[in-house]
């Protein structure tokens, strides 16, 4: 794990499509806490797709405008990436670390292409950049925040934390410790989140954090981490259930999911048989 760049810049060519609609995911993803920039070697103008693209989730690139890689203060950047494939990146003359995530470009002027067939392009290009933008979320945390697997003596701080946060504690013996990370500064426990297996499926649940570690970016941190560990583990989906954090869990990609149609072994879990009420908002993740 490594800590959070205080500052991304995204780059591609045209400043068009991939690296507005990186900077319009990361925003939402990271919030204030990270400043958000992006540029291209040779800037033209927001393409109509990207902003449609963008609308869906809720991302308003409409004021966004094209700009070019010559006027971004170098000292202003904590982490560049660069999002180009085919075409050649532009170069960026800061010292800032440098990731490199090629994607096709979704814009062409090929004219048998169909406006629904362009906007298929966008979406997978978008969800692609924000599966990216997930991966590299798990891997980064607050200063002198470390995650780790839970531990048969980490129960009593994780019940401390679920109740301080309003979350049931139905049904987290099932699968603890194996089930669970915590997050720790100086030994002492400052966030948990479960990732539960049930057959092809993963039930993302008791995502908490202390009262003094909130508004730091470990609650992103932390579930980023169990998304990715959910994808590496081969889940179909990641199902959740929740009363006030959906706004916060669609940064990640969920969306809403039918609560009757959970699959058999989800809806037979604790967490969705009782333990949350028929208030709670289901969502759901998939992967592929």
């Amino acid at each position: 794990m490594g800590a959070m760049s205080s500052s991304l810049l995204f780059l591609c060519v045209a400043n068009s499509a991939r690296s507005q609609m990186a900077e319009g995911l990361a925003r939402r993803l990271f919030g204030r806490r990270v400043r958000v920039q992006s540029a291209g070697s040779m800037p033209s103008r927001l393409n109509p797709y990207a902003i449609g693209a963008m609308a869906e989730l809720g991302i308003d690139l409409a004021s966004h405008h094209s700009k070019s890689v010559e006027e971004i203060d170098a000292a202003s950047v904590g982490t560049v990436i660069t999002l180009c494939a085919e075409e050649v990146c532009p170069v960026f003359l800061g010292a800032a670390p440098r990731l490199h995530w090629p994607i096709p470009d979704p814009a062409s002027d090929d004219p048998a292409l169909t406006a629904d067939e362009l906007r298929v392009r966008f979406r997978q290009a978008r969800d692609v950049i924000l599966a990216r933008l997930v991966a590299y979320a798990a891997t980064v945390t607050p200063p002198g925040v470390e995650l780790r697997a839970a531990r048969d003596d980490d129960r009593a701080a994780i019940d401390a934390l679920l109740t301080a946060a309003d979350l049931p504690l139905d049904g987290v013996a099932d699968q603890f410790p194996q089930a669970y990370a915590v997050a720790t500064r100086a030994g002492a426990i400052v966030g948990c989140a479960g990732l539960e297996r049930h057959a092809d499926d993963a039930l993302l649940r008791s995502v908490a954090v202390a009262p003094a570690a909130r508004g730091s970016g470990l609650g992103v941190a932390l579930t980023a981490d169990q998304v990715e560990a959910a994808r590496r583990g081969g889940a179909r989906a990641v199902y959740l259930l929740t009363t006030t954090a959906a706004d916060f869990y669609r940064r990640f990609g969920f969306r809403p999911f039918a609560r009757a149609a959970l699959p058999a072994a989800v809806a037979a879990s604790p967490e969705a048989a009782s333990a949350c009420p028929a208030s709670a908002e289901c969502m759901v993740l998939t992967f592929g």
